[in-house]
């Protein structure tokens, strides 16, 4: 197992390297890296494509390798969050520090990149096929195109990669969110009883956004109570003695598993139509919970490593979810480490996903 790990270092060292930052670095170079890699396993199918965003000029894609049947996927995604303030070296540059690897994207979720490439050196693939896929951290505008393509091979099960420090994800809430815009003449505020009030507007609006939330707290089961209402943005051009000519206003809520995301979509839509009928509205994302098909089908799979948790954040299981695969949600890393200054990954956590990735590529199960 060392030299598994210190192959899985040297996986994670080159895809740390490569800057897949959502919104700015290159997705693409890094799918045709893998792709590459992926093909000296002699893949029975191996697909790459490009896909355009809605956001920006900066595209996309995925690669997907198969072999034989492939009914069981891993999914991993290749972009990282952009690095913020605060990292104490190059963030692209992966750094050993004792129990731990640091660098951009080492926990979310390179680190599983680099233990499915190290396990692959060893084994087999069985019936599986791998997917590494770009645009999770912002739209997730990629998975929808995997899956209107059927680039996913004939995968009834799958095991979407994210931080789970190695735990078993069976469910996580949905996410829903807006940005409302208002605009007026502007000007002096001695007139502001008699000119068009953009602030206020979108103020009296988060309000209401802010009720309707309250109104919820108590609603579902723990630990998914509540529908996480938030007022996350709001900007003007304006001042104290200056009535702004502009203000955007961004609001959020991420249902519980169960929920109905286009209701609440429909009733956040009403309270906009009410307060304020003015806004130009956007939708920013409309994500659907996740709740695991069969969670008990993947018993075998993690043998007495079957420790399941419920996920506070969204991933793309809900996708494919959505499209008929039974999914859960696994991988080495935390989230307390990811999208921070020096994210790191547990070199232990790596050991283990490299284990538990192995027997499933080989479809070998008996010794994990």
């Amino acid at each position: 197992m060392v030299e598994k790990l210190a192959r899985a270092t040297q996986w994670l060292e080159k895809l740390v390297a490569m800057d897949t930052q959502n919104g700015s670095g290159d997705e693409i170079a890094c799918t045709q890296y893998l792709a590459e890699a992926l093909r000296v396993h002699k893949p029975d199918n191996l697909i790459i494509e490009t896909v355009g965003r809605s956001r920006g000029k900066f595209e996309s894609g995925y690669v997907y390798a198969g072999w034989g049947k492939a009914d069981m996927l891993l999914n991993v995604h290749i972009d990282t969050v952009p690095a913020s303030a605060g990292w104490s070296a190059d963030p692209l540059n992966l750094r050993d520090s004792g129990d731990r690897l640091i660098g951009l994207g080492s926990s979310d979720i390179k680190g599983a990149a680099a233990c499915i490439m190290a396990a692959l050196e060893s084994h087999r693939p069985t019936n599986l096929g791998i997917l590494f896929s770009g645009d999770e951290e912002h739209g997730s505008e990629i998975m929808p195109e995997v899956i209107r393509r059927g680039h996913f091979g004939s995968a009834t099960k799958a095991i979407i990669c994210e931080p789970t420090s190695c735990k078993v994800g069976r469910q996580h809430r949905g996410m829903l969110a807006f940005s409302a815009r208002f605009t007026g003449r502007g000007g002096h505020s001695s007139l502001a009883d008699v000119t068009e009030r953009p602030l206020l507007d979108a103020a009296r609006l988060g309000a209401a956004i802010g009720d309707y939330g309250d109104k919820f707290i108590d609603f579902g089961e723990d630990p998914f109570k509540g529908l996480c209402t938030n007022i996350g943005y709001l900007k003007s051009d304006g001042s104290y003695n200056v009535i702004p000519t502009d203000t955007e206003i961004k609001y959020s809520m991420r249902p519980p598993p169960g929920d109905n995301v286009a209701l609440r979509a429909s009733d956040l839509m009403a309270i906009t139509d009410r307060v304020a009928p003015n806004a130009e509205i956007s939708k920013i994302v409309e994500l659907q919970p996740f709740a695991s098909r069969n969670v008990d089908d993947f018993a075998n799979v993690f043998g007495d490593k079957f420790n399941l948790v419920d996920l506070p954040y969204w991933t793309e299981a809900a996708l494919l979810s959505a499209a008929g695969v039974n999914c859960v949600v696994y991988g080495p890393g935390n989230l307390d480490q990811a999208h921070k200054p020096d994210e790191y990954v547990l070199k232990s956590q790596l050991v283990e996903a490299i284990e538990l990735y192995s027997g499933v590529i080989s479809g070998d199960y008996s010794d994990l």
